[in-house]
């Protein structure tokens, strides 16, 4: 299993976990939130850390490891996503962290928008 731990109550993180299950082909790719039952029974993250969280083959990714590994295993389309770690990985995290750091702020439209069945399938509470 792979799991996605995302901010839930992040508007931008909504979006781009609402963007995750449409492209998702990935039949093992869960997802959840920092709040769930799953999270805190299963994973303890840092409270240092502003990210997202992906849980793959027994390793863990944050910043933008994270959302390249996450893209990469969602879809056969995204694979090409790994070649952006040919960029340094201090200047995708520090994209990553301002990004991060005002994600709150970002407008993002369907906010409220009802999680489809596939969503539910995915989520893990």
């Amino acid at each position: 299993m792979k799991v996605l731990i995302f901010d839930g109550d992040c508007s931008f993180c909504n979006f781009f976990v609402r963007f995750t299950v449409r492209i998702n082909k990935n039949p093992e790719l869960r997802i959840t939130d920092f709040n769930t039952d799953w999270t805190k029974e299963n994973h303890k993250p840092d409270d240092d850390i502003d990210s997202v969280i992906y849980i793959a083959e027994d390793k863990t990714y944050i910043y933008s490891d994270a959302a390249l590994h996450m893209l990469a295993d969602t879809n056969r389309l995204f694979k090409p996503v790994v070649l952006l770690k040919l960029i340094p990985k201090f200047i995708r995290d520090t994209i990553y962290k301002v990004i991060a750091k005002y994600r709150k702020k970002i407008p993002v439209k369907n906010v409220c928008e009802r999680p489809s069945k596939k969503f539910i399938d995915m989520y893990l509470s």
